[in-house]
């Protein structure tokens, strides 16, 4: 990761999620985090797939705070609030992937004992699969929405929107392109919403999962003629 975008980009981030009145996620939060996405990954294909093709709840919460720890210091993650309906995770331009060390550092190994070496296997050929994708059409020069999970019980209520519209917004003043994956077919009209376009569709290489690859170019008119539209 370059040291320059995480001394410019992430601070400036970082302040205008501040700004909007959201929580800033504290190293102490990405197990809170975790469970939240726990929940809202009930069912979801790619976590069923790499967890055996049924979903393993306390699997599904290690891959996320493994993540969610591996990537602290170099992105922005934060949450509707300090007791967490939602929370979302971005990656700054130039991310190309996890390195592996520090996923084994921080709950790797664990995940290897509670479901064995295959699941590391199938993280590791899905993100090569993603990221290829995502330097296809970016070039890394994007931000990254790596996560976005909204408990089940406060759905409908607007938090995708509050988490999603101040970055969005940071990103048309910054004019940087947004990028995301989702492997829910549902969720690309949510995405489509908020300006995501489909890029491309197909399955993952070895699975039956579909991967959905978006991309969101910059949209300064937004910030001149106002905020447009909010939905979840």
């Amino acid at each position: 990761m370059d040291k320059l975008v995480r001394k410019i980009e992430v601070p400036l981030a970082k302040k205008a999620i501040s700004d909007a009145g959201l929580y800033i996620a504290a190293p102490q939060d990405m197990g809170r985090l975790a469970e939240v996405a726990m929940d809202a990954y009930q069912d979801y294909p790619l976590h069923n797939w790499l967890t055996g093709g049924h979903y393993d709840r306390e699997a599904s919460k290690r891959i996320m705070e493994t993540s969610l720890r591996t990537m602290e210091r170099d992105g922005v993650i934060y949450a509707d609030s300090p007791q967490t309906s939602g929370f979302a995770a971005w990656l700054p331009l130039g991310f190309a992937g996890s390195r592996a060390i520090p996923f084994l550092a921080h709950g790797g190994l664990g995940l290897i004992f509670r479901s064995g070496p295959q699941i590391i296997g199938k993280l590791v050929s899905y993100e090569s699969y993603a990221m290829k994708l995502k330097k296809k059409y970016t070039g890394n020069v994007d931000w990254y929405l790596y996560n976005l999970s909204v408990s089940p019980k406060a759905q409908g209520r607007g938090i995708a929107t509050r988490l999603l519209r101040p970055m969005l917004d940071f990103c048309d003043r910054e004019n940087m392109v947004c990028y995301l994956e989702t492997n829910k077919e549902s969720n690309v009209a949510l995405y489509e919403h908020f300006g995501f376009q489909l890029a491309e569709q197909g399955l993952v290489p070895g699975s039956n999962v579909m991967h959905y690859a978006m991309t969101r170019p910059p949209t300064p008119e937004q910030v001149q003629g106002g905020k447009a539209e909010n939905h979840e």
